[in-house]
């Protein structure tokens, strides 16, 4: 009998690891092969199991009842991952907002790692997000975050709060705001771009700025991109700060 209770601790663990697989940025893609999914999943809930307190009222043995705990690990999984996939939600919005501004808007590129076409600064800005977060470690912080939400959520303990989705809610536009910081220095220097270009062609109308404006303001948004690199990852690492905050808030919410 024991045995069937620990076989149904794992697989609860098991399925919120699951969650997380789905819903987790880059590990959670199409381009990461389902076995490695699987082996992660499994292999966390391996290491995790044994660490558990055996529940003092135990599993139910009903399969519907069962089935209710098993959708709220997922559950838990699953929204611990959308909020992290924010950072780079927000990291779209300034590549795409960047794109409008310097004349890529009308061009995309396929993000593996997205499974969709992004923008051009979008998909550059991708890049340096995932390789900060690999060079500073913060993956692994991620990970020892996920399993210590088994001690704040104990296994069946989900509970969805009505206020949590308005909360939710608030961080998706709070989203909006990181990209149109991590736009700000591309986008005012094109808009000075944009009034000295307008000048010129009022005092020297027989300069074709159609034709010029497209060479200049890309070159201004390369430029100002290249310079403000340095920029962007302070403002990144700011985002990430408030993205723990939120995941914190998030499963102080559902247990």
């Amino acid at each position: 009998m024991a045995e069937v209770e620990i076989f149904k601790l794992f697989l609860l663990v098991l399925i919120r690891f699951s969650g997380l697989m789905v819903s987790a940025p880059v590990l959670g893609s199409g381009n990461v092969p389902i076995i490695a999914k699987v082996g992660f999943a499994f292999f966390g809930a391996l290491l995790v199991t044994p660490t558990l307190p055996m529940l003092e009222v135990g599993l139910p043995e009903e399969n519907l009842a069962f089935s209710l705990l098993a959708i709220g690990e997922f559950l838990i999984g699953l929204m611990i991952g959308f909020v992290v996939g924010m950072v780079f939600a927000a990291v779209q919005v300034g590549g795409q907002v960047m794109d409008m501004q310097t004349g890529f808007g009308m061009m995309n590129v396929f993000n593996p790692a997205l499974e969709t076409q992004s923008s051009i600064f979008g998909f550059f800005l991708f890049i340096l997000a995932v390789l900060y977060m690999l060079v500073t470690n913060l993956h692994h912080l991620m990970i020892w975050g996920f399993v210590h939400t088994f001690e704040a959520i104990p296994l069946g303990g989900f509970v969805a709060h009505p206020g949590l989705l308005w909360e939710v809610a608030r961080w998706g536009q709070a989203m909006f705001i990181d990209g149109l910081i991590i736009s700000a220095p591309v986008v005012a220097a094109m808009m000075m771009a944009y009034v000295t270009m307008g000048l010129i062609g009022r005092v020297i109308p027989q300069i074709q700025l159609f034709v010029v404006g497209f060479p200049i303001t890309i070159g201004t948004g390369l430029l100002i991109t290249a310079i403000s690199i340095s920029i962007y990852l302070q403002v990144l690492e700011g985002v990430f700060e408030r993205t723990f905050i939120r995941v914190d808030t998030l499963i102080r919410g559902m247990g």
